[in-house]
């Protein structure tokens, strides 16, 4: 096995981003890291820094982490966070780092609404250090927290495929079987501004969506949603089986009562034989 370090960089606000993006890093070494040799090993300061003395915090973050990492992945949501004395915040500071460095850095930004309490000085800073990235490079964004860890993940295996770190040949291999992903989709877009001058939004999609990237098909597929950490999620899944072809897509209005962490246990049949499987999503 090959392990692909991955520092997680963010400010203190995406605490949900942060979890799904460790959650399907996960998921994701469960269902191919065998396969393809690899594990993505998720570095995240609040659980892997260790506490130093000698020098300022930001410094033992850099060598612990940022120094050693293979890929550096940061996103943002409404705060840029706070100076390090040698850059706007942390966060800047580790991907300059780790740019200056020659490393792959993938930089998200968030498309949710700024929540009411949001400190603006704080805002209009991230606007402006984004405006400086744009001009280094493709920034991405994304609508939530599991849209950004889907994207995170495609990057992740864009970095194998560059970096040659599998030694396993993908293209011969990462298709064989069903290869199931699950995933939320709720996207919205904005209405103009209600009487209160407060931007209203219309919901375009609220669906459990269900892909089979693989080629052979998910026959007879059952599967039950168990909320976790009190998510709930209100959603009536199909009474018959269902099959999910090779290359395609099932999906179910599924809307979110409670947003947090979906369990989704699976089981299948492939050529015959009995398949079961465990996913967490985020809602």
């Amino acid at each position: 096995m090959t392990g692909i370090l991955v520092v997680i960089a963010s400010p203190g606000d995406t605490a949900d981003e942060r979890a799904a993006v460790r959650d399907q890093m996960n998921d994701w070494n469960i269902n191919n890291g065998r396969r393809q040799g690899i594990a993505l090993l998720p570095w995240l300061y609040e659980r892997s820094a260790v506490p130093a003395l000698g020098s300022r915090p930001q410094s033992v973050i850099n060598s612990q982490a940022v120094d050693r990492a293979d890929v550096v992945v940061a996103f943002f949501d409404s705060r840029l966070g706070s100076s390090t004395g040698v850059d706007v915040s942390g966060t800047a500071e580790e991907i300059r780092r780790a740019h200056s460095l020659g490393k792959p850095v993938h930089v998200y930004f968030s498309n949710e609404p700024i929540p009411r309490d949001a400190d603006l000085e704080q805002a209009a800073a991230l606007s402006e250090f984004r405006r400086e990235l744009e001009a280094e490079g493709l920034l991405g964004d994304y609508d939530d927290p599991a849209d950004l860890a889907g994207q995170v993940i495609r990057a992740l295996e864009h970095d194998i495929d560059e970096a040659g770190w599998s030694g396993v040949d993908v293209s011969a291999t990462s298709s064989a079987g069903a290869r199931l992903k699950w995933e939320h989709d709720h996207r919205t877009e904005q209405q103009g501004l209600d009487k209160n001058g407060k931007m209203k939004y219309r919901t375009l999609s609220n669906r459990l969506v269900v892909t089979n990237s693989g080629d052979r098909a998910a026959e007879d597929l059952r599967f039950k949603v168990t909320g976790l950490d009190g998510a709930q999620l209100h959603f009536d899944p199909p009474r018959e089986a269902v099959t999910i072809e090779p290359d395609s897509v099932r999906d179910w209005v599924a809307i979110p009562v409670k947003s947090g962490s979906v369990q989704i246990d699976a089981e299948w049949t492939e050529g015959g034989a009995p398949q079961e499987r465990r996913w967490t999503i985020r809602i």
